[in-house]
Formats: C-alpha cells, structure tokens, sequence
C-alpha cells in the first residue's frame, strides 16, 4: 500500500532538522524511544506501510543508507555489534504505520 504521503503519519511529518543522513528515497534518524544510544531509524520518504510493500528500488536505497548509518555510527559512538530488524504488522510489534528498520548498536 503506498501513498507519496500521508497527513496522519509521524514519520512522513519529520522535521528535516532531526534527519541525520538521507539520499533520493529513504530517511535515518535517531527513534525517540532508543534501546541504546544511537539507535537510528531508517525509513523511506515515500509512505509505504511495511517493509514488503516498498518498491525493490527504495528498498535498496535504504540498504544504502543503513550502511552509510552504520559507518556514522561506528564513529561516533563505536559499539561492539548491532541489531538490524524491522516490524511487519501490529502482531509483529509495528506500532508505527510507516515502514522503517532500526540499526540499533550493541555495547
């Protein structure tokens, strides 16, 4: 299900000041609600509910980014590992209906 954007979406509604990296389809920035410091959020700019509805040309871009985010993140704040995952459906922990996947470091 895709719409370019949506007015209800939190996510589609970001202030630009709180993009950390982006490029043509996807957006990273740090969640709100981190389980370690420097926990980013990858999402793609157009709205699109979870990760199996994105087009494989942002899914891409936003693999692009993931890996950009990680090298960010390596400087700055040098975890030992990471998590990558993304929820699919309320059963599935989504509680935002805006695709995104977290990176999310490990100390």
């Amino acid at each position: 299900m895709i719409n370019i954007f949506n007015r209800n979406c939190v996510f589609c509604h970001l202030d630009d000041n709180k993009i950390i990296l982006q490029n043509d389809g996807a957006k990273a920035f740090f969640d709100i609600h981190p389980m370690a410091k420097g926990h980013l959020l990858v999402v793609p700019k157009q709205h699109f509910v979870t990760w199996f509805d994105i087009h494989q040309d942002i899914q891409i871009q936003m693999i692009e980014l993931l890996n950009q985010a990680k090298t960010k993140l390596d400087q700055e704040f040098h975890p030992q590992g990471y998590q990558i995952f993304s929820h699919v459906g309320r059963v599935a922990g989504q509680r935002i209906g805006h695709a995104h996947i977290h990176l999310v470091p490990v100390y």
